[in-house]
């Protein structure tokens, strides 16, 4: 194992504490243009959030509420359960044309400008057909596509496709992509495959200049898949089980399989390096390395890190060419970066 790591002494603090939801850690990352970061967690009907300046010393909070408007989009009462919305799974989504807060709702979708200050849009979700398998209301996996499209997925199993412009609130649902019969867990993509996942472990792969979907990864066992990422031509999986498995994305073949955590896994991220790192309720954050292509791929443990008495629920690579880490713990306000 060569990486270690080292709680920063500025970490980062928000106004709420993190749901136990997979998935559970947004990052908007600096840039040429936005020296400061965003970090932000769920929390039942809020996503409570910190900007961040480039050498840490300066955190700003703040918070965006989840509420589903009522009839003609007038404000309801704070205590009227009808029209409480949770969310279920917020991330800021980096597109070629507009950066996005997104939160996905029970009950609705609501998009954002990243510091939540501005509404973009609401679409409810609609009810679940008496075909369907989920009886909960929901939307879940988040991703960009190409220049302007938003992907998200909802508890019938389907993809809702968004086209955002470049500024304005003209966002509209653009196609509904329909292949899952259980809700979508998650999303990912790439320059070439969409990604989507749902509870009974069966994967889909899209093609993004068609948005058809063109293979297929069948259930392996009885778990389900809590969160997906990418590198290069490999598709890294997550399950509830504990365990991590590899595809080539190509050809749709397990490559590699690993028993990663002792309990299920709530989160992973992978950085451009080739570095996956992954989180579990069994309160230990590992870090794997993946190297070589999808024909000839090896795959190393780097690195065990316990946070005592803390089940973890969201990982992100603070810079996609470092190994650094912020990560957030259930029931916690406070998001800790682990430097390398």
């Amino acid at each position: 194992m060569s990486i270690t790591y080292k709680k920063s002494s500025q970490s980062i603090s928000v106004k709420w504490s993190a749901s136990h939801l997979p998935n559970n850690l947004a990052i908007l990352r600096s840039s040429k243009s936005r020296r400061s970061a965003m970090f932000g967690v769920s929390y039942k009907t809020s996503f409570a959030m910190a900007t961040v300046s480039e050498d840490g010393t300066k955190q700003i909070q703040g918070q965006v509420m989840c509420r589903t408007p009522g009839s003609n989009n007038k404000p309801v009462m704070e205590n009227d359960s009808r029209f409480t919305a949770y969310v279920i799974q917020a991330a800021f989504v980096n597109l070629p044309v507009r950066s996005l807060l997104v939160l996905a709702c029970t009950k609705s979708i609501q998009i954002f400008e990243p510091d939540g200050t501005t509404n973009l849009h609401i679409h409810m979700t609609d009810k679940t057909p008496p075909n369907r398998t989920e009886a909960s209301i929901y939307a879940r996996g988040i991703t960009g596509v190409d220049q302007n499209l938003l992907c998200i997925g909802n508890h019938q199993g389907e993809i809702l496709v968004f086209n955002i412009p470049p500024k304005g609130t003209n966002i509209f649902l653009k196609e509904t992509l329909a292949g899952h019969q259980y809700g979508i867990t998650d999303l990912v993509s790439n320059n070439e495959y969409l990604v989507s996942s749902d509870t009974s472990g069966m994967i889909l792969i899209w093609n993004i200049g068609t948005m058809s979907q063109i293979n297929q990864i069948e259930p392996l066992d009885n778990s389900g898949i809590t969160s997906l990422a990418m590198w290069n031509n490999c598709l890294i999986a997550g399950y509830a089980h504990g365990m991590l498995r590899i595809f080539d994305i190509e050809n749709v073949q397990m490559i590699g399989s690993i028993t990663a955590h002792a309990r299920c896994i709530n989160a992973i991220d992978c950085n451009e390096e080739g570095l996956i790192a992954s989180v579990s309720d069994d309160c230990y954050v590992r870090i794997w390395k993946l190297s070589g292509d999808a024909e000839d791929l090896q795959i190393s443990h780097e690195c065990n890190h316990h946070i005592e008495n803390n089940p973890l629920v969201g990982v992100k690579f603070m810079n996609l060419n470092h190994a650094d880490i912020a990560v957030s713990v259930y029931d916690s306000n406070e998001i800790i970066v682990l430097r390398a």
